[in-house]
């Protein structure tokens, strides 16, 4: 741009406008004011660009019929969070600590026709936890060190995570629904797994058989949130005075589970039926909420905690690395090699493969199932609410212990 230069008539284009004379104290403070723009200017070139993350190759799709050998070449920890393999750690420690309590010798499980000890369990994990410093430069140890146990068939992959719900100490307009501690009678029952005597949800939505007893933990805003708080089995309370509460699984009315998903399907009421489809469609039509959710009879019960979702060891649950399980196909201790296709918010499914850890169950877990722990923020919500999906999985055991038995058997 240009200005006049009043001193010569002439039209000068300055680098740095205004332009300044050269002459006197003008001529020194713009040379100062030069050698600082220009210094200014070096620096700024001289930076180095702000560095992007590493973009991972996640591999092809994955396929029921996946070999362990292509498992391992795409295996990557960034794909579960982590920056390196030794980051399990841990994680690991905590199903060692919980397997070294059990009897070496007992038997846990027959899957595919090996017998799994709780020995064969603890071994494994000290081999990992010994492996781990090499593990990122080579992957290969997994396959050299440990016998791959198949699920026979594959599993059916779901997800669950950890909601934050709003909620109230009291009962006020705009939060009504009540959110209760396990009464001493159902505790008492079975060590909390309850009985048909049990009340079920109509019973307890609708008759409000156990309002006036003081088991109140909270009180909800919104009821859908208070059901899906019970799929997950555990949550975080933001409370309306600002303050936040754990609050974890205590025990169970004893019916059995049915799934509002297949009661929405069965009724013509989803295409596809993932919590996000049924999330929405309970939304737009609130005057039929209590219909669909009480046929379910099930009915979880909370209690207050100090730590997030913990899992069936005790231990809080970690993201991508723990896995609710069932106990008659994968024990709690197993370490589990999965893959599943599993959904993404910009690539609409992109391959998901780790090694993940038996540490939870779930009433609605039942045999050839894995729920994996998706964490607690905005993706995790979206791929334990769309993840339903078939997959390949295996039970690692080390090599380097007495050879698993194998038995004649049909059947897992």
């Amino acid at each position: 741009m240009g200005q006049d230069n009043i001193g010569s008539g002439k039209i000068v284009h300055c680098l740095f406008p205004p332009c300044l004379r050269m002459n006197g104290l003008a001529s020194f403070a713009g040379r100062l004011l030069l050698v600082a723009l220009l210094t200014c200017t070096l620096v700024a070139c001289g930076k180095k660009p702000e560095e992007k993350p590493p973009t991972v190759d996640f591999g092809p799709s994955v396929s029921i019929a996946e070999s362990p050998d292509l498992f391992v070449k795409w295996l990557n920890p960034r794909n579960q969070g982590l920056a390196s393999w030794q980051d399990m750690r841990p994680v690991l420690q905590k199903s060692l600590r919980y397997v070294s309590n059990k009897p070496p010798e007992a038997v846990v499980v027959t899957q595919g026709g090996t017998v799994i000890t709780w020995g064969q369990l603890g071994r494994t994990l000290t081999r990992l936890m010994d492996m781990l410093p090499q593990l990122d430069a080579d992957p290969g140890l997994l396959q050299k060190n440990f016998q791959w146990v198949a699920i026979p068939g594959g599993i059916s992959y779901s997800g669950y995570y950890e909601p934050t719900i709003r909620a109230s100490r009291t009962r006020k307009p705009g939060y009504e629904q009540p959110i209760y501690r396990c009464p001493p009678e159902i505790k008492r029952v079975n060590k909390g797994r309850g009985s048909k005597r049990s009340p079920t949800r109509r019973s307890i939505e609708e008759g409000r058989i156990l309002a006036g007893r003081g088991l109140e933990l909270a009180w909800a805003a919104d009821p859908v949130d208070s059901f899906f708080l019970e799929i997950q089995g555990s949550g975080r309370l933001l409370f309306d005075d600002g303050t936040q509460a754990f609050v974890n699984y205590d025990c169970q009315n004893g019916h059995k589970y049915k799934s509002s998903g297949r009661i929405m399907r069965e009724k013509g009421l989803l295409r596809q039926g993932h919590i996000f489809e049924q999330r929405e469609w309970l939304r737009n039509n609130p005057h039929r909420v209590r219909e669909i959710l009480n046929e379910n009879p099930s009915y979880v019960f909370f209690r207050f905690g100090d730590k997030g979702p913990t899992g069936a060891m005790g231990y809080e649950v970690t993201p991508w690395l723990s896995l609710a399980t069932s106990r008659s196909q994968i024990p709690l201790g197993s370490v589990v090699a999965y893959a599943v296709n599993a959904p993404d918010e910009t690539r609409g499914k992109r391959p998901l493969r780790g090694i993940g850890f038996a540490q939870d169950v779930g009433g609605a877990i039942k045999g050839r199932r894995i729920d994996v722990f998706c964490g607690a923020d905005e993706h995790a919500n979206f791929v334990a609410s769309h993840l339903d999906a078939k997959g390949p999985a295996w039970i690692l055991l080390s090599n380097d212990v007495m050879p698993p038995i194998t038995v004649s058997r049909r059947g897992p």
